[in-house]
């Protein structure tokens, strides 16, 4: 059960803290599309392999004390090869599309395979762009410790900035956060990662100018407070598209999907729609709770950690 983490959080806030994270982890998957200069589903292939490779070590007290520093990229030796099926398994993505885009980041020299799986070599890491994309998610991870603060869902309390360098390791928990909980997603809709961001995508479109109103923002902050279908804008296939960096062809098959599944639906001009019905249903509603309390979590996580916050 979500609790607020002191007495000045006694309002339910959990569909709040829900948008507030769908709302970041669109920016990373864009973000982390650019850096590899490639597709959505090649930057979820890279994401899933880069953070297995370093899953054990940087859990591990010794492992985040050496390696959080933007520079403090793990050596090769330390990396554990990742199979392409376990991959898949965690996208939940098929076998075949996951090998074709694993094949694409070999092709492109970001990853490796060898006879225990794939790699991405700490080269990769040591390109000015990787650095400069680590530069940018931490930026994301800012904001969004900063929006949070800002909107009353995370206790920033007296803060300084941090002594050491931890850019890196904040992005590496930030790629997790974003992993785990479209994993959580996806089994709501029982659908892909893919599916999942599209199915977000298509929500922060619908609702998106609400961020720009303060009043209709603050209706519905709570887990029941779900907004009706008068408020909720259509938002094109395009726009979806443009907004996740993936081809035209492949966002309007995704959400031709959802639309036949009963997670969307289309206006009169083609526009998708998530309707009040459909974010009412019970599985999602869990999925609300548990984005919640997995972000509360989180942002506790980067202010421990020693995230700066932005003034409110």
């Amino acid at each position: 059960m979500f609790e607020p983490p002191n007495a000045s959080f006694n309002v339910d806030q959990r569909r709040q803290l829900a948008r507030l994270a769908s709302h970041h982890f669109l920016n990373t998957a864009s973000l982390i599309a650019e850096t590899v200069n490639s597709d959505l589903i090649t930057a979820l292939t890279f994401l899933t392999i880069s953070r297995a490779n370093v899953r054990e070590l940087v859990e591990d007290g010794v492992g985040v004390r050496d390696f959080a520093a933007l520079e403090a990229v793990p050596p090769d030796d330390l990396r554990r090869a990742v199979s392409v099926y376990a991959v898949a398994r965690e996208l939940g993505i098929p076998y075949e599309t996951v090998r074709r885009h694993a094949r694409k980041l070999r092709n492109t020299g970001v990853v490796e395979m060898g006879p225990e799986g794939l790699t991405i070599p700490r080269s990769v890491y040591g390109a000015p762009g990787q650095i400069q994309a680590v530069a940018e998610n931490w930026g994301l991870v800012r904001a969004f410790v900063s929006d949070a603060n800002r909107l009353g869902v995370v206790a920033a309390g007296p803060h300084v900035t941090p002594s050491r360098d931890v850019r890196r390791q904040a992005v590496r928990l930030s790629i997790g956060f974003f992993l785990d909980n479209l994993a959580v997603l996806g089994r709501g809709l029982e659908q892909d990662a893919l599916s999942a961001l599209v199915f977000l995508a298509i929500g922060r479109g619908n609702l998106g100018h609400l961020a720009h109103d303060a009043e209709a923002r603050s209706a519905y902050v709570g887990l029941a407070a779900i907004p009706p279908d008068e408020v909720r804008r259509p938002v094109s296939v395009y726009a979806v598209a443009k907004g996740l960096n993936l081809p035209y062809e492949t966002t309007r098959r995704y959400g031709i999907r959802l639309v036949e599944q009963g997670w969307a639906e289309r206006s009169a001009s083609g526009a998708l729609i998530i309707p009040a019905s459909v974010v009412a249903r019970p599985s999602l509603i869990q999925g609300v709770i548990e984005l919640a309390e997995a972000t509360q979590a989180y942002l506790a996580q980067m202010i421990e950690l020693g995230v700066p916050v932005d003034p409110a």
